[in-house]
């Protein structure tokens, strides 16, 4: 039976089926906040208290199995200076642009206050360190009337993807990052220990409010399963070479996820850490197994990858929408639709925008500095030992992956 490993060499160590899975996944958060920033998910019916709530559950997490299983291939191949270039060009332009965008675009047309106001305010200012991962979601004024008053709220996965990173800048320091017995004595241990700070409901007992509200956020809430399926994601990359590529344990994952959300109907019962001993490890194989089949992409998805900035645009857009077309677009049952279908054009063209004029730009600087650097120690190499540089170390290969 072939196993992951082997559909990866296969491939050239390229899915075939990540592409659409990216596509995939950044469409479907879209859809689903949707629903939420109209009020048509959580009102007049909470669908998190229905088998619905796998839904939300485990649209993030796919994300973050995908990001660890894919960053892993690249963190194995490079030095801790190049994983870091690798990871801050691919995320932090984007980023700094939909910042830009959002304060001095965006905020400034629908803010309700004076402009004065606006820009001299401290919300205002504090915005900016969107850019570096503290992350802020409103601006003075801006869509404070709606259900959901954030600007852009999908960056709050930001701050916890750049702690994936720093976890796995510690594998590389710490030469771990092939060792899948520690990884995954790792990843059991946090999952005990959610399950233990649980059942002794520890952030209750913490007398700082804010440092129990972060023991809460780092092992029990949303958050804490995005950290689990990344994890996770990188076992599944460890051991690519004895996990089978199996319709089989695909149905059956699929199972487990669906018996999961049928025998514990809210969310409140089904996202318990105890649970993610069985979740993780189905949502993460689904994920990979989906990643590593042959799956069809439309021709316009073919001209780049559009997936990061279809995640970091799409939420401003559709709160546009709504103040744009407030009736439309809170109209039940119909709304959460037209919101949908007006936003998408916006979205694509944001992220067609970013794609080819900030992060494509960004990824090329990235290969031009490895090929300029390789260059310098090749002419050092073969000049005369009296004409030779002084030693210098040539920066791994950087391999253009793709994440999220």
């Amino acid at each position: 039976m072939k196993s992951f490993g082997d559909v990866l060499a296969t491939n050239k160590n390229v899915g075939p089926g990540f592409d659409f899975l990216r596509v995939f996944l950044a469409l479907s958060i879209v859809t689903f906040h949707s629903w939420t920033v109209t009020n048509q998910y959580f009102a007049p019916v909470n669908h998190d208290n229905t088998p619905m709530w796998i839904v939300h559950y485990t649209l993030v997490p796919m994300f973050f199995a995908l990001s660890g299983f894919l960053i892993s291939g690249s963190a194995t191949r490079l030095s801790l200076k190049n994983f870091l270039l690798n990871r801050g060009a691919r995320i932090v332009p984007a980023l700094a642009v939909d910042t830009l965008v959002c304060a001095l675009i965006i905020g400034p047309l629908f803010t309700t206050v004076a402009l004065h106001s606006y820009f001299f305010s401290r919300q205002f200012c504090v915005f900016f360190f969107n850019m570096v991962g503290w992350v802020h979601f409103t601006l003075p004024g801006v869509f404070t009337d709606h259900t959901v008053p954030e600007v852009n709220g999908s960056l709050w996965t930001v701050p916890f993807e750049i702690g994936c990173y720093a976890l796995i800048s510690l594998l590389i320091i710490l030469k771990l990052m092939t060792n899948r017995i520690f990884t995954l004595a790792f990843a059991s241990g946090y999952l005990i220990l959610s399950v233990l700070i649980q059942a002794f409901n520890v952030p209750a007992h913490i007398h700082s409010q804010a440092l129990g509200k972060a023991v809460s956020v780092a092992f029990l809430e949303h958050e804490a399963q995005a950290v689990t399926a990344f994890l996770f994601g990188i076992i599944a990359y460890q051991m690519r070479e004895i996990i089978p590529y199996s319709r089989w344990l695909l149905a059956l994952s699929v199972a487990v996820i669906l018996g999961i959300a049928f025998a514990f109907p809210s969310m409140a019962q089904g996202q318990v850490p105890a649970l993610r001993f069985l979740l993780m490890p189905a949502i993460v194989y689904v994920t990979i197994f989906a990643g590593l089949t042959p799956l069809p992409l439309p021709k316009f998805f073919h001209t780049g990858d559009y997936s990061y900035g279809i995640y970091l645009y799409h939420q401003p857009f559709l709160q546009i929408i709504i103040t744009l077309f407030p009736v439309a677009a809170l109209a039940p049952h119909t709304g959460p639709w037209f919101t949908l279908v007006a936003g998408l054009p916006l979205v694509f063209f944001s992220a067609t925008m970013s794609w080819h004029l900030v992060e494509k730009p960004c990824l090329a600087l990235r290969k031009r500095f490895y090929i300029m650097a390789k260059t310098r120690a090749m002419d050092a190499k073969a000049a005369p030992e009296w004409q030779a540089a002084p030693p210098q170390l040539v920066p791994d290969i950087i391999v253009a992956e793709k994440s999220v």
